[in-house]
């Protein structure tokens, strides 16, 4: 019984309680978005603390796009609740300016340009070694006994190269030191041979002061085989020089005389490969060049008889312009094959040049002008044992114009030389030169331009030229030769007053001694105000010794 009454009892409370319950329940349920609230503030702390955290912790990228993604997405993760955190958003700027600092600009690459031969540079270069040379010696001059010393030095320093020549002589008949060399124009300058740093074609920088010789200006349709010297004591002193840049572009220029009395005969020539860093081998030699050559010599020639005379038709002055253009169609080590194409036109007015055409019937007379194309083969043979070089070209000329004027025997009467355009017919013609080397002991070589019909009015030229040094340690040999205004080719070497010529013969009889004659055949003014050709023996006897 009591255990009945006790379970029922039990029952009875469990009811009452859970009606309470459900009251109480329902009575507060109106409040509960105060504790809900402050819950979820709690949980959203607790996950962006979260983020802060994993962000500073972050390893940041170096790109630059992804420094901006990753602040985009800092900006939109703190905008979630609050407001952007500048904290995090700076840490990314810094890094990014640190990475914009610290990140090296790309440098431009230098474009490799390809190393080009040029057919004119020289076959055998100068020795340099350098030499001294020089004696006692005998010799005439104008009628006169001369006896005296020599010496004719040659210095080389690396790209620098000094060559003397100082004759000192005394007069057996005057009894006196001959001085006319030291006398008027440059003076004691010509004591100076030649200076020269660089080497034409080869080095960016080629200057030469001095003697000039066998020059030619771009591919030489208005200057080849030009020459400034044509006398022995009054040698000019002239300025020849080449600079490049990267093999890109280059300016030849030419002064032939620093006498400063008049300007004289001036030639410049700028030249361009604008495809040089062009990939195609043949495309990349392309070089285009524009030539301007003025002469206005009027510088005193003095006479025999002590007066002077100057030039008649250069005073309004002698001008030639031209332009060029040359490729390398092969190069390799045996051989390089190149064309060249030049168009050139004289422009010379003088009255007294007009009136004189006027004599020869000549009255409308203009200088006339000419074009040319060529190519050049230059062959090399076991290792460059020996090397030839063959030139041909063609040429098309109108009348009154000579090709190549500016040459070796434009220096020797320039008012002749101008003066023979007046009858000069357009005949078309050949130009071609062949040159070698053996051991680069023996050098030869000699060109002819020759008309297809040779005469008076279309005269052809030849030039010679050798070199020998030590040959079988015992013969050395130097000597040019040119003769120009030849209308018969039976008279090319025989000597007169169209022609030039040094030459320098040596035995050497030991490493030390040697014994030689120097034979030049040049030109002096006479008192008529014309020019006489004058020959010059001498023999010597002294020192040879290579440095």
């Amino acid at each position: 019984m009591n255990i009945k009454l006790a379970t029922f009892s039990l029952i009875l409370f469990s009811l009452a309680f859970s009606g309470y319950s459900q009251e109480t329940s329902s009575e507060y349920s109106d409040y509960s978005y105060l504790w809900e609230e402050t819950a979820k503030k709690k949980k959203k702390k607790r996950k962006k603390k979260d983020q802060i955290v994993k962000i500073d912790s972050l390893q940041i990228p170096s790109d630059s796009l992804l420094l901006d993604s990753l602040k985009q997405q800092a900006l939109l993760v703190s905008s979630d609740t609050l407001k952007p955190d500048s904290t995090i958003v700076s840490k990314i700027d810094s890094l990014e300016n640190k990475e914009t600092i610290e990140k090296p600009k790309p440098k431009r690459e230098r474009v490799e340009r390809p190393s080009i031969s040029d057919f004119r540079e020289p076959m055998v270069l100068p020795n340099d070694n350098g030499s001294i040379n020089g004696g006692m010696t005998y010799t005439q001059i104008d009628g006169k006994d001369y006896v005296g010393l020599v010496l004719s030095p040659e210095f080389k320093l690396g790209k620098v190269g000094v060559g003397l020549n100082v004759p000192i002589l005394y007069g057996l008949d005057d009894k006196s030191i001959r001085t006319e060399i030291f006398e008027d124009g440059v003076g004691v300058a010509r004591l100076f041979r030649y200076i020269r740093y660089g080497a034409q074609k080869k080095d960016p920088v080629y200057v030469k002061a001095g003697e000039i010789s066998g020059l030619m200006l771009g591919y030489g349709g208005l200057m080849n085989n030009y020459t400034n010297s044509t006398s022995y004591e009054k040698r000019k002193v002239g300025i020849h020089a080449d600079f490049n840049y990267d093999r890109f572009v280059g300016l030849e220029l030419l002064y032939s005389d620093l006498n400063p009395q008049s300007f004289n005969l001036f030639g410049a020539r700028p030249y361009i490969r604008p495809l040089s860093a062009f990939p195609l081998k043949i495309i990349n030699t392309l070089e285009v060049g524009a030539s301007y050559i003025v002469d206005k010599d009027q510088t005193d020639i003095i006479t025999s008889d002590s007066t002077s005379t100057t030039y008649t038709f250069t005073k309004s002055g002698a001008k030639g312009l031209g332009i060029d253009m040359g490729l390398t169609l092969l190069s390799s080590p045996f051989i390089q094959i190149d064309m060249f194409a030049s168009y050139s036109r004289l422009n010379i007015e003088s009255d007294t040049l007009t009136q004189l055409a006027n004599a020869f019937g000549e009255n409308d007379f203009k200088t006339g002008s000419g074009v040319s194309v060529g190519m050049n083969f230059r062959m090399h043979f076991i290792a460059d044992v020996f090397s030839t070089d063959i030139r041909i070209e063609r040429l098309n000329n109108s009348d009154h114009y000579i090709p190549q004027f500016f040459n070796a025997t434009y220096e020797i009467n320039k008012d002749a030389r101008i003066a023979s355009l007046i009858t000069t017919e357009g005949k078309n013609g050949i130009y071609g030169s062949l040159r070698g080397h053996v051991l680069k002991k023996v050098s030869l070589g000699g060109s002819l331009m020759i008309p297809d019909d040779i005469s008076v009015a279309s005269p052809a030229f030849v030039e010679l030229s050798a070199d020998m040094e030590r040959l079988a340690d015992k013969f050395s040999f130097h000597g040019n030769y040119v003769k120009g205004d030849l209308d018969d080719l039976g008279d090319a070497f025989s000597f007169d007053e169209r022609s030039l010529a040094k030459m320098r013969f040596i035995y050497h009889m030991n490493k030390f001694l040697a014994t030689g004659v120097d034979y030049y055949w040049l030109f002096t003014p006479t008192a008529e105000g014309e020019f006489q050709a004058t020959k010059y023996v001498m023999p010597y006897f002294g020192v040879s010794i290579a440095l």
